[in-house]
């Protein structure tokens, strides 16, 4: 059982991380949306006299500028669904804690086997079976780069665990 628990870990650590990481490059992604827009807004408002020659320059500008906008929904989360992956991220901190407690438990042999067995469980039946909801719902997706990143600084983790 002390192996399960480990592992159970191991994962919910990795989707912790995971999860930190993908919240931060899509801020980023967004940050950089906005600032492309405005860049591209600018020079083509401001700069309209030096492109009047050229109309089909400030056409194409303001073109991307659109293109920019409608794709942002499909590249970059809503903020509403940042707060839910948040939330998300919250409860895999706290069924990780969770499972510290229960290993810890596991590897000083404060309970039986039987005991740690139900609660762990237990556990999978409330708790991850909430994450798992959510999760499904919120449709995360898997960049390789940041699971990279994400396996590393969880084997990092574990390593000084």
């Amino acid at each position: 059982m002390r192996k399960k628990v480990w592992y159970e870990m191991l994962q919910i650590k990795f989707g912790e991380i995971y999860l930190s990481l993908y919240l931060d490059f899509q801020k980023d992604l967004k940050r950089y949306i906005k600032i492309a827009t405005l860049i591209f807004s600018g020079s083509g408002v401001f700069g309209w006299a030096f492109w009047e020659p050229l109309a089909w320059v400030a056409c194409i500008i303001i073109a991307v500028i659109q293109l920019i906008a409608l794709i942002e929904n499909q590249i970059v989360r809503s903020d509403s669904e940042l707060e839910e992956i948040s939330v998300l991220r919250n409860m895999y901190l706290k069924y990780l804690t969770k499972l510290e407690e229960l290993w810890y438990e596991c590897d000083n042999n404060s309970k039986k086997e039987k005991r740690i067995k139900k609660e762990f469980f237990m556990l999978k039946d409330t708790d991850f079976v909430a994450i798992e909801k959510l999760d499904d719902k919120l449709n995360i997706k898997h960049w390789k780069k940041l699971k990279k990143k994400a396996d590393i600084r969880t084997r990092e983790y574990f390593n000084n665990f």
